[in-house]
């Protein structure tokens, strides 16, 4: 076998299909295939067409070049490339700064390439809290990106509504249980518990009595906010954004309460959020709105 008929026949494996399926594309015969993969070369004005088909150069068909990556596997292997070398360098799996620049410029790669009067990429702006609120935001009738630009709004943001999917529309319908996390969010006792809580390190619980005295609470006030912040937010048959352990204390069972992993770094972005909500930026670096649309279809509302 060539290398031709070699990297042809694996090509076509990795893929799955038949040679039947790769003649019907090309408008050739089965055995015209079967050939080509036992030593034989197609015409030349073919090779365009099955160069395209498996997304790769015509100089790899032949084994004379690397395999193109598409761009997905081109991010992958930077970003892999990145956290594994960070890793080697510090020792440490915690903390991972150059990952967290490079997921940042890739982010602003996506935010100013949607703009295509744009020529080239450029660092993102990064600036002390001194400054102006700096933000940016890209938006049409599928997507809305948007990246805070400053120290302390450093976030990003990005949704998507296909035209056959109800996004937006859903996120008003269940509006008990809206109303149920935005009532627990209006108590200043429940922020300020909700605030020691983070405190607390992934895997760290304090007890009643301790959340008390560290938020100057009456214990009867801490033990109300604690069942209603681990029992109402989300569905209560899911990990909420925080939660409880049982510890056997003597012949009974005490309660001691922390912050959930996952859903804990959620809620700190819905809390980046409000806070960019309540204070707006005062500078946008790109603002591109092309969006006709309005964000809820009345009729889709109509449905229920």
């Amino acid at each position: 076998m060539t290398e031709f008929s070699k990297n042809l026949q694996a090509l076509r494996k990795e893929k799955k299909v038949t040679q039947e399926q790769l003649a019907n594309h090309l408008g050739v015969s089965a055995q015209a295939v079967s050939k080509w993969e036992n030593g034989n070369y197609p015409e030349s004005d073919l090779l365009p067409a099955i160069a395209d088909f498996f997304g790769v150069s015509i100089d790899y068909l032949y084994g004379r070049g690397q395999r193109e990556k598409t761009i997905e596997q081109a991010v992958f292997d930077a970003a892999h490339d990145c956290c594994s070398e960070e890793y080697e360098k510090t020792g440490s799996s915690e903390v991972h700064n150059d990952f967290a620049r490079l997921i940042r410029n890739l982010q602003w790669a996506i935010q100013t390439g949607s703009w295509v009067n744009n020529t080239g990429f450029t660092e993102p702006p990064y600036d002390i809290k001194e400054y102006p609120k700096m933000a940016s935001a890209v938006y049409d009738n599928v997507f809305f990106t948007y990246m805070g630009l400053r120290e302390d709004n450093n976030f990003s943001l990005c949704l998507q509504s296909p035209d056959d999917k109800e996004v937006f529309e859903y996120l008003f319908k269940d509006t008990e249980r809206l109303a149920g996390l935005f009532g627990l969010l209006s108590d200043r006792n429940n922020l300020a518990i909700i605030t020691y809580l983070y405190t607390l390190k992934n895997g760290e619980f304090a007890g009643v009595d301790q959340i008390a005295n560290a938020t100057g609470i009456n214990l009867d006030k801490v033990k109300k906010a604690l069942n209603e912040l681990t029992g109402s937010i989300g569905d209560p048959r899911l990990a909420a954004p925080f939660r409880y352990v049982k510890v056997v204390n003597g012949d009974k069972q005490d309660k001691v309460y922390g912050t959930e992993p996952t859903l804990g770094g959620l809620f700190m972005g819905l809390m980046m959020i409000a806070r960019e909500y309540n204070e707006p930026p005062m500078v946008y670096k790109m603002d591109i709105n092309c969006r006709t649309k309005s964000w809820i279809d009345r009729n889709k509302l109509k449905k229920e």
